[in-house]
């Protein structure tokens, strides 16, 4: 008769399982027979349970005849309900080298309820050291297990562009689990036409899924997203509410056509890429900062307008600031949107402002001007006597036009410029000009006048 310390000895019988149960401890009873010299081993313990669908693991830790943990191998055998081998009885175990021998084994969402008879068999009859060990377990339909099923919220999209869904299942340990099935989309539009009737999502990995859908032409509004994914044979349906802007705008800023100060103009290019006609209302600005938006009475310079536009027509506006005080870097800004909508497009360009160029009757003598050139600026030429005298600067007499200072015909940024040369300062004025209302002043009142007068 063999003792049951000379073959393989069982540490503890325990259960590593994807569930609920705690590890249970049994007992062993050796029943030796001779002849074969072999063990047979029963665990007393209440077999554990799952749910269909879930992941359990059988095992046992091994030991020597010196308790030693051995990788000596060994097989598993599972048997369902109605008596159908599921896995063989020759399939092996993982080892450890702690002694862990062990097989994780995941049931089908629809598996059998009852005892699922399971056999771990270490050694063999030939060598007298066969141990088998009953490993069943039991699968309960009962037990109900927690899933979560997150649909993203996408919000909005606009004609000609891609509407997008991801969708994961977690299951109750939160790790990402495969439903039964691929997940199916039904879209509507806002008038509640199917646009997509059963279209099928993707898989990325593991419990996630995503689905794309191009919108050629859509009715503006809110359309709706179902999608539908089985799970343990349960139907769960997700839905997603979001918004389709049906005449999107698109805006560009082809150049900066005027950048002396203090009038700016940019040639702006605005599209419909919609599908329909409409209003399209913009707004645009010279702002100091480039992270600075067009509003909040911090712009530079700003206006707006509306314009209706066709159906995949656009306009080209040329759009002019004034204002601009000083020579430097700048940013011109439009947004767009359809009249109707929500979404807006929008367009930056970053500039160089610049101060006019050098101008006779500017009251500044710069640049190639002189006295013969320019008595305006440099005063009337004079000449010396014997000794080396210097030209004598006498302020000129100038029929004076309103505030056309330089006697071009125009009232412009040139003009503006030589107010600002002047601006502040109290007479005699090489430009006499400049103090249009003769008080002897250039303030704000020659600047009103000034403005009255632009572009005429």
């Amino acid at each position: 008769m063999k003792n049951c310390a000379s073959h393989f000895h069982f540490f503890s019988f325990s259960s590593r399982y994807h569930g609920l149960m705690p590890v249970v401890t049994g007992f062993i009873f050796c029943f030796v027979f001779f002849g074969f010299f072999s063990i047979f081993v029963v665990s007393a313990y209440n077999y554990q349970k799952i749910a269909p669908g879930d992941t359990v693991t059988l095992g046992e830790f091994v030991y020597d005849d010196d308790f030693v943990a051995t990788t000596t191998p060994c097989t598993i055998g599972i048997t369902n309900p109605l008596n159908v081998e599921i896995v063989p009885s020759t399939t092996p175990m993982t080892a450890n080298a702690d002694g862990w021998h062990y097989y994780a084994y995941t049931t089908a969402g629809n598996a059998p309820s009852g005892v699922w008879p399971s056999f771990m068999t270490c050694g063999s009859a030939v060598a007298g050291d066969l141990v088998k060990v009953d490993k069943s377990f039991i699968v309960d339909s009962s037990i109900k297990r927690g899933y979560t099923v997150t649909l993203s919220d996408f919000e909005g999209t606009t004609v000609n562009t891609a509407y997008k869904a991801k969708l994961q299942v977690l299951n109750y340990a939160t790790i990402p689990t495969d439903a039964d099935s691929l997940p199916t989309v039904v879209i509507k539009d806002s008038a509640g036409t199917v646009q997509v009737p059963n279209g099928e999502m993707t898989k990325d990995s593991n419990g996630t899924y995503s689905y794309s859908y191009t919108i050629g032409s859509g009715v503006g509004g809110a359309w709706e997203t179902v999608v539908s994914v089985v799970i343990n044979g349960e139907t769960i349906k997700k839905h997603d509410y979001w918004n389709l802007s049906s005449s999107p705008a698109d805006v560009s800023i082809i150049d900066i056509t005027d950048k002396i100060i203090p009038t700016i103009t940019a040639n702006v290019r605005i599209d419909n890429k919609g599908t329909s006609a409409s209003d399209f209302y913009y707004v645009y600005c010279i702002v100091s900062s480039e992270a600075n938006l067009c509003g909040g009475n911090d712009d530079v310079a700003s206006g707006s307008d509306t314009k209706y536009i066709d159906a995949g027509g656009f306009i080209n506006p040329s759009l002019t600031l004034d204002g601009v005080p000083t020579a430097g870097t700048y940013w011109f800004k439009v947004r767009a949107r359809a009249l109707a909508e929500t979404n807006w497009a929008a367009s930056t360009k970053q500039f160089t402002a610049e101060t006019p160029p050098a101008s006779c009757g500017d009251g500044t003598c710069n640049g190639s001007e002189t006295c013969s050139s320019c008595a305006a600026d440099c005063g009337q030429c004079g000449g010396g006597g014997g000794g080396g005298g210097g030209a004598a600067v006498i302020i000129p007499t100038i029929t004076c036009n309103g505030a056309d200072f330089n006697h071009d015909n125009k009232v412009n940024s040139v003009d503006f410029s030589i107010l600002l040369a002047f601006w502040q300062k109290s007479s005699p004025f090489k430009n006499p000009c400049v103090d249009i209302n003769k008080d002897g002043k250039v303030n704000s009142v020659d600047f009103s006048i000034l403005l009255y007068q632009w572009k005429k």
